[in-house]
């Protein structure tokens, strides 16, 4: 089973009436990369939160593992 996976930074800016929006996720080298463009980010005042994601993807069905949050910073979404 051949599969790849990603590093996404999802940031979060405000939306409507306070709510949190998701911002242009971005693909990074490492987590610890991923982290340390959140950290900036969110000290700078640029956004309110942000994710890091391991996506996993099933190159053989075509389809995606589960999200692995490895670190957050500020706001973020609850978890459904």
């Amino acid at each position: 089973m051949a599969s790849s996976s990603q590093i996404i930074y999802q940031p979060y800016v405000a939306g409507s009436r306070g709510a949190l929006k998701a911002g242009i996720a971005i693909t990074c080298r490492s987590a610890e990369d991923g982290l340390r463009r959140a950290e900036r980010a969110f000290e700078s005042g640029s956004i309110l939160g942000a994710q890091i994601v391991r996506m996993t993807h099933d190159d053989d069905a075509g389809e995606l593992g589960e999200p692995e949050y490895l670190g957050q910073v500020g706001r973020v979404p609850e978890a459904d």
